[in-house]
């Protein structure tokens, strides 16, 4: 059953993420949404290489959004 649900979910994610319009603050609530489905899917797996990767992601998007904007 999850064989066939499964690629039938992705089909309709994608679809509908390709209908999202370009904006900079939706974006930024994907990234958190996509932060905490990442977390998620780590606590499911047994590798702590997983762990670091999500450590070393979210790392790197906290530093992006302390860096100050171009300009300033």
């Amino acid at each position: 059953m999850l064989a066939f649900l499964l690629p039938l979910a992705s089909k309709i994610i994608s679809d509908a993420v390709s209908k999202i319009p370009d904006n900079e603050e939706l974006g930024e609530k994907l990234i958190d949404i996509c932060l905490v489905i990442l977390g998620k899917a780590v606590k499911l797996t047994k590798t702590d290489m997983d762990d670091q990767l999500l450590e070393v992601v979210s790392a790197a998007i906290k530093s992006r959004e302390e860096a100050p904007a171009e300009g300033e």
